[in-house]
């Protein structure tokens, strides 16, 4: 009797680990299947807009306050500010995010264990058992943040490359 306790729970130890090592993958073709075939339902249940488009709009408000320099600078700044609410909320649409998971780059990083490719390419990054993101292998691009919401990976923020906001 004990042996089949023990069994059962082993077997439920290396599913959990399974799911909890695959899903992020599993999660990342779903979007990629969607984004071919234009599914922006689909998609829409992958992404949390509300909390995409507030930190997008923090990054960006942050980038413009830290503006130091000419007057030019500090107006480009506050003209950043003014523009950068509208320009989020119009970004950050299914359609948007469908041309983000259309790429060939989404598609190779939801293989686990491929490797190299060219610049560009986009890597899953485990943060915690509750969190990864989907990030440039090399160069700079956007980083997407995947939490665990229930039983299913959604999209929760989308961070910026480091640099200046404005050249």
């Amino acid at each position: 009797m004990r042996r089949w306790i023990l069994g059962l729970v082993v077997l439920l130890v290396a599913a959990v680990g399974g799911w909890l090592w695959g899903s992020p993958y599993l999660t990342l073709m779903e979007l990629k299947k969607a984004a071919d075939a234009r599914d922006l339902t689909a998609i829409s249940a992958r992404i949390d807009y509300p909390a995409v488009r507030a930190d997008l709009k923090t990054q960006l408000r942050d980038r413009s306050d830290d503006r130091q320099g000419s007057a030019l600078d500090r107006l480009g700044a506050k003209l950043v500010e003014r523009l950068a609410d509208p320009v989020v909320d119009a970004a950050v649409t299914p359609e948007g995010m469908r041309a983000l998971f259309a790429s060939a780059a989404v598609a190779q990083a939801a293989r686990p264990g491929i490797a190299g490719g060219q610049s560009g390419d986009l890597a899953v990054r485990r943060v915690s058992l509750r969190r990864f993101t989907l990030a440039p292998t090399r160069g700079v691009g956007p980083e997407m943040v995947f939490e665990l919401q229930g039983l299913s990976w959604r999209v929760t923020a989308v961070r910026l490359p480091e640099g200046p906001l404005l050249r």
